[in-house]
């Protein structure tokens, strides 16, 4: 029997914007799984992860916010006279109604307000190795460092590349993803990188965790919600893929979506490789005294 068509995806358009997901309810409902899933396999349940209480009167800002999934989570276990703020380039799939406290914007996290300087007590961000070049993160690091209170800090959560070992589909769609990362420009292995870059802009207390998170039938509930939000991602990114003709790695959408049938069942078969991918949570503080260079650290 043939497949049914798949459906028609929305992107980001402009010019500056590399992100190689689409921004539609599709990937709204794959975006709250995700979240739902990191939220217990890496973070034990918590939505802030650095050692702070969040007070009455301080500002949180949620960069990157895609669904508002986190923001809106963390509203109602926080008291409603923090201010929680929301950015994302777009507002396709902002929440249709949300709390008094909690404030969407369409921004960037490589340009933000100057008169957000020394304002946020925490900052969130997740999952934007799909979206940033190096240039972008360096310059979203250093927007966040600046918009953070002396004292402030913040969390970051990013993946990492699809390790090979676990066969040849594994090995054959790690190979795509690293040809389309480097034809935009975007930074594959940036959760590596990260904790190297916080310091370098003037983090102090870095703190950075990689778990591996198992993929497959063979790893119960946890494996199988992996497993199809990550197949869900790839599917997706036959955008991008066959508008550079597959990269001459694969050259039609049959044989692309035979490769993630082999993919998923690949997985489902991988407890004795321990088919997994790698997550890392990682969370630093902006120095308290705000007369010290941030790059004297």
């Amino acid at each position: 029997m043939g497949r049914a068509p798949h459906p028609q995806r929305v992107w980001p358009s402009s010019p500056d914007v590399h992100y190689i997901l689409p921004s539609d309810t599709l990937e709204k409902q794959r975006l709250e799984l995700q979240h739902s899933l990191l939220r217990r396999a890496l973070c034990d349940g918590k939505s802030v992860l650095p050692p702070i209480t969040l007070k009455p009167g301080d500002k949180v800002l949620d960069s990157g916010t895609g669904t508002g999934s986190w923001v809106m989570l963390l509203a109602k276990e926080v008291s409603p006279s923090i201010s929680l703020t929301a950015i994302d380039i777009q507002s396709t799939i902002f929440p249709k109604s949300f709390p008094k406290n909690v404030k969407f914007s369409i921004r960037s996290v490589t340009e933000l307000p100057g008169e957000w300087t020394d304002s946020y007590s925490l900052v969130n961000q997740r999952v934007l190795f799909a979206a940033l070049t190096e240039s972008q993160w360096s310059a979203a690091l250093s927007e966040i460092y600046r918009v953070l209170a002396p004292g402030g800090w913040v969390q970051i959560i990013e993946g990492a590349a699809i390790s090979t070992h676990m066969g040849p589909y594994s090995e054959r769609i790690g190979n795509i993803l690293d040809r389309m990362y480097s034809h935009k420009g975007l930074l594959i292995d940036v959760a590596k990188r990260l904790p190297g870059m916080l310091r370098r802009e003037g983090f102090i207390n870095v703190h950075s965790e990689t778990r591996a998170v198992p993929l497959g039938a063979w790893a119960g509930t946890v494996g199988l919600e992996h497993r199809d939000d990550l197949v869900s991602v790839y599917s997706a990114m036959r955008g991008p893929i066959f508008k550079a003709d597959g990269f001459g790695l694969v050259s039609s959408e049959r044989e692309y979506d035979d490769l993630l049938d082999g993919l998923a069942k690949e997985w489902d078969n991988g407890r004795g490789v321990s088919a997994s991918r790698d997550w890392t949570a990682i969370y630093a503080q902006k120095v308290r005294d705000s007369n010290v260079s941030q790059r004297s650290i």
